[in-house]
């Protein structure tokens, strides 16, 4: 279908470092439609178009196929002239092209434009899709008033907000590695598995993210979004054969079941961060690891703890299965890699080579990228999946709500402990953490990330 793509912020750094490269690769890929363009909405007037684009390979193409529309973000008139231009565009492009407004601007700036799209009409001009990038609201109650307020001048089906953590292959491949697997699609229950472990460590502090963290902290950066998606997504109920369209309502039904354990919530915050900040009196956590349990049957008595944090030891995103064993220092260890190498590993045991008896933990491990030359960047399956209409990777308004309910709850669940985050130092790893097989020698302990850092 011939696409107007309609980028808010387009000189914005998102924009920039981004979503603009993301299409470019696709127009190398030759996955975009042949008639496309792109319309830079920006504030100001003395923008050069080619320097957008410093950071995109295949820039020509964007060159081609972009224009900037200076505009003011308040004034009704200029979306009317907006409006106005579209239809010119439409029209060279043959006519009945979708629309797909991608608001790469922060929510306060979000919201009145949004409200703007509405009054003026350009939400129902025909196949107008919305993307908005997180965070979705900052407790319940705001999420629930930005829900009821896009739904004013969108249709739920019209919406995609965006996780880019979803679009990444490794979990995009949860689904297909739980029901194509026979080895792991029975052995994915309670029965067999005895906890499930997803952290999120960087090794990086704030840098230059002052105002957002202290506004924001880890439990709302990291938790509330892409940690409770990849926890919905490795506990739900598989839907049908093929029908990943039913994938997001599946992971609001998981997200349903889950509730805090009070005594598992942990927030920590490392040295020097109050200095960072100009803030002395300043309680915002930098580190969060949050114990859940599934009202599930199939997930009776299995703990769900997710963690991350920020000047840890190293940069990782994991999902940690560990399997049941009377002896822990035997359990089997499945390891969903995110980042920084996208991959699987499952740790199991054999004999060690020799004369002697001598049994060991190792590795079987599997990485996308020495097994597979194309590795498309999360930003280009977000967008491509949005131009057909996808909704598989994209987060529904009852999902963005419910991962609020928990989020909130692990908040409360702390203020009632009336203490302040604990203090760690740079460089910390989460006590009791899962190492790499090549250098497993002390098993995992049982309730992983009790004590907090080490």
């Amino acid at each position: 279908m011939p696409t107007i793509l309609i980028i808010v912020g387009i000189t914005g750094d998102l924009s920039r470092r981004k979503l603009l490269p993301a299409i470019a690769e696709m127009a190398a890929a030759g996955v975009l439609p042949e008639k496309f363009e792109i319309i830079g909405i920006t504030r100001k007037n003395d923008v050069v178009l080619h320097d957008l684009f410093e950071k995109a390979e295949h820039a020509e193409y964007l060159e081609m196929r972009t224009e900037l529309f200076p505009m003011s973000l308040e004034e009704t008139s200029d979306y009317m002239r907006l409006g106005a231009h579209l239809e010119e565009v439409d029209a060279a492009l043959g006519g009945g092209a979708q629309r797909l407004w991608y608001l790469a601007v922060p929510p306060k700036t979000a919201w009145p434009i949004i409200e703007h799209l509405g009054s003026s009409g350009l939400s129902k001009a025909r196949t107008t899709k919305l993307l908005l990038e997180k965070p979705f609201g900052v407790d319940s109650a705001s999420a629930e008033e930005l829900v009821a307020h896009v739904e004013s001048s969108f249709s739920p089906e019209q919406v995609y907000r965006i996780d880019h953590y979803l679009a990444k292959e490794t979990v995009q491949n949860i689904v297909v590695f739980r029901s194509d697997n026979p080895l792991f699609e029975h052995t994915w229950n309670g029965e067999n598995i005895e906890r499930i472990d997803i952290v999120a460590s960087e090794s990086i502090g704030i840098e230059d993210r002052a105002a957002f963290y202290e506004q924001t902290g880890a439990l709302r950066d990291l938790i509330q979004s892409h940690l409770l998606q990849l926890a919905a997504l490795t506990l739900m109920k598989l839907p049908k054969e093929d029908d990943l369209h039913a994938i997001p309502e599946a992971r609001h039904a998981l997200l349903k079941t889950l509730a805090v354990d009070p005594d598992g919530v942990i927030l920590g915050q490392y040295e020097g961060y109050k200095d960072e900040v100009g803030n002395p009196d300043s309680n915002v956590e930098t580190f969060a690891s949050v114990r859940l349990r599934s009202s599930d049957p199939r997930w009776k008595d299995v703990p769900i703890t997710l963690t991350t944090g920020k000047a840890l030891a190293e940069k990782k995103t994991e999902i940690i299965v560990t399997y049941r064993h009377a002896d822990t220092q035997k359990a089997n260890r499945l390891t969903l890699r995110l980042q920084p190498d996208e991959g699987v590993e499952l740790c199991f045991f054999a004999k060690r080579p020799g004369y002697d008896h001598i049994i060991e933990r190792v590795p079987l491990s599997f990485s996308y990228a020495e097994h597979f030359e194309m590795l498309p960047d999360a930003y280009e399956r977000v967008f491509l999946d949005a131009l057909r209409g996808d909704h598989t990777l994209f987060a529904s308004s009852g999902e963005v709500i419910e991962s609020w309910r928990i989020t909130d709850a692990a908040r409360e669940a702390w203020r009632v402990k009336n203490v302040p985050p604990v203090t760690y130092a740079r460089g910390s790893a989460p006590k009791g953490a899962v190492i790499a097989c090549d250098a497993c020698t002390v098993a995992p302990q049982e309730q992983p990330f009790t004590g907090i850092l080490q």
